[in-house]
C-alpha cells in the first residue's frame, strides 16, 4: 500500500460494493473522463466519490501517484477537500494547501499529503447531492480558470450518465437503450468539439498573439512557446477523444479521399513538427511516385502522431527518419527512432486504445490514442501499419497506403 496512507486509521480497505459503487461502475465513459482530467491537469490521480456528511467512499479512481486507493475505499468525510466541496455546494481549487490559509490547517495536506486538488459537486436526478468528481496530487499546481471549466463540463455529463444509470437501475436494466445511447454519444462529442476547444482556441490565439511582440525577453517567449505546444498537444488529444468515440459507437471514421501528393505533405508535416520541437533531428527522404487518393488531413495526423511518438520517445540527440517511398501499387510511410525497444509482449496490442509502448517520456502523459487512431485512419484508407522494433535498429513503424483508396 502507498506511504501515504499505509499508517492511517481513517483509510478503511475495500469494503463489498454499495449500490452507489456499482451504478458508477456501469458508466464506461467515467474512465476516459478520469484519464482527461489527469492529462489535461496534470494532477495525478482522480476520483468519483460517494459523499455524505457521514462518510466518503470511492466509487472509481485513476491512480498513476501510487496512492494506494481502490474502488470501495473509504475515508473518514471531515479529512477531505471533497467535505468541503458538499458544504459549499460548488467547486473547489486548491494550489498549494500548505501554504493556503484556507487550508493550511486543514487535515488532507497534513495527513494524505495533499498540496492540489481540483473538485465539482455532482447530483442526481433530483438535484440531490451525490458526491464529487475530483483530481488531486501531493504536488502544489497551477490550475487555472479554464481547468475548472473543463471539471464543470465534464461534471455533468458524469452527473447525466449517473441519472441514466439510476433510472435504469429503477426499471431493472443493465443497459442503456438507444435513445439514451445516443443522447449520451452527442452529448460527449458535443463537450470535446465545442466546450473544450473554444478556451484552447482562446488560449492559443492570445499565446500567438503575444509571441508578435518585439518588446519580450527570452524568458518569456519560452513560457509562451510551452503554452502554445501545450495547448497544440491538448488540441490533438480532443480530435483522438473525437475519432475513439467515432470508432467506439460503431460510426466509421470519416475520411475525404482526393488527389494528392504524400511527398508534399511529408515535407510540410516535418517542417511543422521541426517547428515545435526545436533542436531535434528530422531527416526525410522521398522517391518514387508520391501520388495517390487519399484524404489529406487524415494523412497529416497520422504523420503527425507517428512523429510524436518518435519525438517523445527518442534521447534529444537522436536522428528521426522519415521515408517516403512508392511503388506501382502503393505508397510506404516510414518512421524509425532510436532508442528503447518496444517490448515483444506489447507489440500485438500496440493499436489498442489505452495501450503505450513503453514508460518512458510519461511526463507527456499521451492518453494512449494516438496509434490507435493511427491504425484506424489507416484501415479507413485500405491500408494496413505495422511495427518492428529492436535494440540494434530502433524503432520503425511503417504506414502502407494503397493508391486507389
Amino acid at each position: 500500500m502507498s506511504p501515504f496512507l499505509s499508517a492511517n486509521p481513517h483509510l478503511r480497505t475495500a469494503n463489498p460494493p454499495t449500490s452507489d459503487v456499482e451504478v458508477v461502475s456501469r458508466i464506461d465513459a467515467v474512465k476516459t473522463v478520469l484519464r482527461v482530467l489527469t492529462r489535461t491537469t496534470g494532477l495525478r490521480l482522480a476520483v468519483v466519490a460517494r459523499v455524505t456528511p457521514e462518510s466518503w467512499t470511492c466509487c472509481a479512481v485513476l491512480d498513476e501517484m501510487g496512492f494506494g486507493l481502490k474502488v470501495g475505499d473509504t475515508l473518514a468525510v471531515s479529512t477531505t477537500f471533497c467535505n468541503t466541496v458538499r458544504t459549499l455546494d460548488g467547486p473547489l481549487r486548491v494550489n498549494h494547501a500548505s501554504r493556503d490559509p484556507r487550508f493550511m490547517n486543514h487535515p488532507a495536506p497534513k495527513m494524505y499529503n495533499v498540496e492540489s486538488y481540483i473538485a465539482v459537486p455532482l447530483y442526481r436526478r433530483g438535484g440531490e447531492f451525490f458526491g464529487v468528481m475530483c483530481a488531486l496530487d501531493s504536488n502544489p499546481a497551477d490550475l487555472t480558470d479554464d481547468a475548472l471549466e473543463t471539471f464543470r463540463h465534464l461534471g455533468d455529463l458524469v452527473g447525466y450518465q449517473l441519472e441514466q444509470e439510476e433510472a435504469l437501475t429503477e426499471r431493472d436494466s443493465q443497459l442503456m437503450g438507444a435513445h439514451e445511447a445516443t443522447v449520451l454519444r452527442e452529448q460527449l462529442m458535443g463537450i470535446v468539439s465545442h466546450d473544450l476547444r473554444n478556451p484552447l482556441n482562446a488560449i492559443s490565439l492570445s499565446a500567438a498573439t503575444l509571441m508578435r511582440r518585439t518588446d519580450l525577453d527570452d524568458r518569456a517567449r519560452r513560457g509562451l512557446r510551452r503554452i502554445l505546444d501545450s495547448s497544440d498537444r491538448a488540441n490533438r488529444l480532443i480530435r483522438d477523444l473525437l475519432d475513439f468515440t467515432h470508432v467506439r459507437t460503431g460510426m466509421a471514421l470519416p475520411v475525404k479521399p482526393q488527389p494528392m501528393n504524400l511527398h508534399e505533405l511529408a515535407e510540410q508535416v516535418v517542417d511543422e513538427v521541426r517547428l515545435t520541437a526545436p533542436g531535434r533531428s528530422l531527416d526525410l527522404v522521398c522517391e518514387g511516385c508520391g501520388r495517390g487518393n487519399w484524404d489529406p488531413d487524415r494523412i497529416a495526423q497520422v504523420m503527425t502522431n507517428l512523429l510524436t511518438n518518435a519525438v517523445q520517445y527518442s534521447g534529444a540527440d537522436a536522428l528521426i527518419r522519415v521515408e517516403a517511398r512508392g511503388d506501382e501499387r502503393e505508397v510506404v510511410l516510414a518512421v524509425t527512432n532510436p532508442g528503447t525497444p518496444i517490448p515483444p509482449a506489447l507489440l500485438p496490442v500496440l493499436f489498442e486504445p489505452m495501450t503505450r509502448g513503453t514508460t518512458e517520456g510519461s511526463e507527456h502523459r499521451s492518453v494512449g490514442l494516438g496509434l490507435f487512431i493511427v491504425n484506424q485512419i489507416v484501415r479507413a484508407h485500405g491500408g494496413a501499419v505495422d511495427v518492428v522494433s529492436t535494440e540494434e535498429a530502433g524503432t520503425t513503424f511503417r504506414v502502407h497506403l494503397p493508391r486507389g483508396c
